[in-house]
């Protein structure tokens, strides 16, 4: 997502409201799972488009090392200026950036990202033409053990429905947001298709199921 005007829509949107409800579901896993975050523990975002979702699992767990990766640079410099004009900057000192691909992540000797004791992804995976790429960078970076936590969007059945849940959720978005989230949504997959991709992956252990109206997650030890 390199173009200026998405960049703009994106970091200017408000999207605190689910940002906050899936750093209480990270929270809520942590707990099932009977995981820590304990000191200098390695927390990875995948797809961290401005830094939203980063910036509030770096205040959450100020003692690990939060890692934002995305493969835009603007967004990523978006990202940077954030957090050094945050009022919060003293307590973002665990948390940093880096500008990569997952096809990147992928190959050897091109990786940046050291491993992970917990990776987690919000609406990512949707913009991958070969999701077996995220996977496998999932498999990369992961120590045995790793939490993965992954919310994506899901397919719709019909074109009905992405125009009602556009109406619903976006009902008076900027239209570049609106163009991009019926996109999005169309792109999704469904339940069905994340389980076929784990499978291929080696990756079946983890669990996928719905969430509300929209969404799907994926869970799990990796």
């Amino acid at each position: 997502m390199n173009s200026p005007l998405n960049v703009k829509a994106y970091s200017e949107a408000d999207f605190s409201i689910g940002d906050k409800k899936f750093v209480s579901d990270i929270e809520k896993y942590i707990c099932r799972f009977g995981k820590q975050i304990c000191v200098n523990n390695v927390i990875v975002d995948l797809g961290c488009g401005p830094g939203n979702i980063t910036e509030r699992v770096s205040l959450k767990w100020p003692m690990a090392k939060v890692i934002g990766i995305d493969g835009s640079q603007e967004m990523i410099d978006v990202a940077i200026k954030r957090k050094y004009s945050s009022r919060e900057n003293k307590r973002l000192s665990g948390m940093t950036y880096i500008k990569q691909n997952i096809s990147e992540m992928c190959s050897e000797g091109s990786n940046k990202i050291p491993f992970a004791n917990f990776v987690i992804s919000n609406s990512l995976l949707h913009h991958m033409h070969n999701p077996s790429n995220f996977w496998e960078a999932i498999k990369r970076i992961s120590f045995s053990g790793s939490l993965q936590v992954h919310r994506d969007l899901r397919r719709p059945s019909s074109a009905k429905e992405v125009l009602a849940l556009q109406r619903k959720y976006l009902p008076k978005a900027p239209q570049v947001l609106i163009d991009d989230y019926h996109a999005s949504l169309y792109a999704a997959f469904t339940v069905s298709e994340v389980k076929d991709q784990l499978k291929i992956a080696g990756l079946d252990h983890l669990k996928v199921f719905e969430l509300n109206d929209r969404y799907l997650e994926i869970v799990g030890i990796c």
